[in-house]
């Protein structure tokens, strides 16, 4: 395989023939309009597009005012996972009855998704989202809430750094 390292003033990014190697990348800001929509970021809808569903799984988180996003095929990897697993465990249930409470939010014509309310009103999102790319999966913030998070985060790799 023939890797291509680009660098960027925010991250590295490798590329392979194949295109990239993980899935969401990146931040962006969109406006959440009236009704609850919000488009998604054009780069990530490609890796969203599925045979038998297109748009987003989408659940809260359990540490942050935000919401967990992924694609249906990360939905697969993970059941694929869990069937590698004893089915009797206790914890095993609880892993399932998360992941698979997720709510899966379709793509309309421009696409864009219906973020429901509960989940607007868990994540305090209310006019913008900031999409915040996570590999495999990615975050949808509210701005304000995202630079709380990102001082931290920030201030935890500067120490990790000195370690």
């Amino acid at each position: 395989m023939s890797l291509t390292t680009i660098n960027s003033h925010v991250s590295t990014i490798i590329y392979h023939i194949g295109g990239i190697l993980t899935e969401f990348v990146g931040k962006f800001l969109n406006r959440i309009d009236r009704k609850g929509r919000v488009s998604v970021p054009a780069l990530w809808r490609p890796k969203l597009l599925g045979k038998e569903f297109s748009g987003i799984v989408v659940q809260t988180t359990d540490h942050y005012k935000a919401i967990d996003g992924y694609s249906q095929k990360y939905l697969e990897r993970y059941q694929e996972w869990l069937d590698s697993k004893d089915p009797l465990l206790e914890t095993n249930e609880y892993e399932a009855t998360l992941i698979f409470g997720s709510s899966m939010l379709p793509f309309d014509k421009e696409g864009r998704v219906l973020i429901p309310e509960l989940l607007r009103n868990l994540s305090v999102l209310k006019s913008d989202a900031l999409f915040v790319g996570m590999g495999r999966k990615f975050r949808i913030w509210e701005p304000e809430a995202f630079k709380e998070y990102e001082l931290k985060a920030r201030e935890y790799m500067k120490q990790r750094k000195k370690i």
